[in-house]
């Protein structure tokens, strides 16, 4: 995970204690990178959170999928089992929301492409409570 991930990830979270945001729950399934970061500042931050653990990751992304109303992509590479799940959440008629990444950056592969098919760019985190 880039140091421009770890800073989306800081300001989303925290805009969101600020603005108190009722009902939020943020949902993770813990592997490295980004979800790993976010477990990390939803506890510093005292925030909401469920992580869904497991070695099948298909099994894990319809989970995830089932339990969350929207998913927000802050980085993945080509291989990344991000594009798994953000189908999932497309096959079910939920929002997925990417941060738009710098166009050379190998982790802004699955973001920058989800948004080329149809994934809302998310560039603030009002973006998401609209």
């Amino acid at each position: 995970m880039s140091d421009y991930g770890k800073r989306v990830i800081n300001q989303l979270l925290v805009t969101s204690c600020q603005l108190r945001v009722k009902n939020l729950e943020i949902v993770t399934i813990r592997v490295m990178g980004c979800n790993s970061e976010v477990v990390k500042k939803c506890q510093e931050l005292k925030l909401r959170h469920k992580i869904f653990e497991g070695k099948n990751f298909e099994k894990l992304n319809d989970e995830v999928s089932n339990y969350a109303d929207l998913l927000v992509i802050i980085e993945g590479g080509k291989r990344s089992g991000t594009l798994l799940l953000a189908s999932k959440f497309v096959e079910k008629n939920k929002n997925v929301y990417c941060v738009p990444g710098r166009i050379f950056d190998e982790g802004s592969f699955a973001t920058n492409w989800l948004i080329k098919q149809g994934a809302i760019p998310l560039t603030e985190i009002e973006d998401v409570l609209r």
